[in-house]
């Protein structure tokens, strides 16, 4: 099992490149806004040809689309989705909206099915046939306290980038949906790890952030995806991406028994990661 999970992925290069869409009509420029002369404004992203699919799985508001804007502007190749989400391909995920089995994007994100299904949150079987776990995967995962944070001000706000006033969270609604939304964050990660009849490579949220360049590079490695290192010059100049969410004040809304089932829940998952031969997760402060 453990030979089975720490694979790789091999592509078939063309000409030591992942092979693109030869029509090419669907283009993207990641830096079409840099000054005149910049050499960013030459790189262009487009669809790909035969790209073997690969999931990218997380609980929702978990650092996706941003990884999915850094994936894509240093590969120049498109990521999908299952979902069609008009907002992003509007936005430039211009394989957000391409159907997710086509060979046409690098990766395809998903939240799995116990994000949708409630009732099978009790049901491993249900969840196992639904899940998808014959395909490949990287698994995005995020401090659970922080993730149901930013979903929760996604699910008020209907926005990717927008805040919140603090008061939405001493609601009722945002503590009953905490218990349900902990429950699939947990189940999301061990389903994959422990269903899993492909490779699944682990990338930490906090680690990409506090090291994007090298964790891209382990991710390319994984992927059998060579390293442009022009677009990796330009991507350190332009981390932040479209619908990476800003930072906001400090919030802490949870009581103390909710964040003993959080510590509950990421005890279970880090146990679970190390006897499968993952790192550690990385250390999560007081919860937060």
């Amino acid at each position: 099992m453990m030979t089975l999970l720490h694979g790789q992925i091999q592509h078939n290069l063309v000409a030591g490149q992942l092979p693109l869409d030869p029509i090419g009509k669907k283009v993207w420029k990641p830096w079409k806004d840099d000054p005149p002369g910049s050499p960013c404004l030459l790189y262009q992203n487009r669809l790909g040809a035969g790209v073997d699919p690969v999931r990218l799985v997380s609980f929702p508001c978990s650092g996706n689309t941003w990884f999915r804007y850094l994936v894509e502007s240093a590969t120049g190749i498109f990521t999908g989705s299952v979902y069609n989400d008009k907002h992003l391909y509007e936005g430039g995920y211009i394989g957000e909206l391409e159907d997710p089995e086509n060979g046409k994007t690098l990766l395809q994100k998903t939240h799995a099915f116990t994000y949708t299904i409630e009732q099978y949150l009790s049901d491993f079987k249900k969840r196992y046939s639904n899940n998808e776990l014959f395909h490949p995967a990287i698994l995005l995962i995020r401090n659970p306290a922080r993730a149901i944070i930013s979903f929760y001000k996604f699910t008020v706000s209907e926005s990717h980038t927008e805040q919140i006033d603090e008061k939405h969270f001493h609601s009722k609604k945002f503590h009953s949906l905490f218990n349900i939304w902990l429950a699939h964050w947990e189940s999301l990660v061990l389903d994959r790890l422990l269903g899993s009849r492909a490779p699944v490579y682990v990338v930490y949220y906090e680690e990409l952030v506090a090291s994007p360049q090298h964790t891209l590079r382990q991710v390319f490695t994984f992927l059998g995806s060579p390293v442009d290192e022009g677009r990796m010059r330009c991507l350190e100049n332009h981390l932040e991406g479209k619908f990476k969410r800003g930072s906001s004040k400090h919030i802490d809304p949870y009581t103390p028994e909710e964040k003993n089932y959080i510590n509950v829940a990421t005890n279970k998952v880090n146990l679970t990661l190390q006897m499968l031969g993952y790192p550690p997760l990385p250390t999560y402060p007081d919860v937060m």
